[in-house]
């Protein structure tokens, strides 16, 4: 069983499941927003690989492209606690933004 943090939304384990995929180790976020499994923009998917990446889920290898670090695959795998990690309280910015990334919101 998985366990998210605080700061993590339904998003977060979609995009660590892409990238997780064998022939996905390497992905922008507008490459990310492409799949048909994600329903965000490209900025908010953004957003979200960012905050990912703060958290050390994802690492960001330049350019705006980002692969799944270790403990990316171990939260996937359930054997990672997100929520004992360096928590960082969500912000009224990332639950509003939530919102405003939906495609067709």
């Amino acid at each position: 069983m998985r366990k998210s943090g605080k700061w993590m939304v339904l998003l977060d384990d979609r995009i660590l499941e892409l990238l997780a995929e064998e022939d996905n180790q390497y992905m922008a976020p507008s490459d990310i927003a492409d799949d048909r499994r994600i329903h965000y923009t490209s900025q908010h998917v953004g957003r979200r690989c960012k905050k990912l990446a703060e958290h050390g889920l994802l690492q960001s290898v330049g350019r705006g492209v980002y692969t799944i670090t270790e403990d990316g695959r171990a939260y996937l795998r359930g054997e990672y606690n997100a929520a004992e990690t360096n928590d960082v309280e969500a912000s009224e910015e990332s639950t509003s933004s939530e919102a405003e990334g939906q495609n067709g919101a």
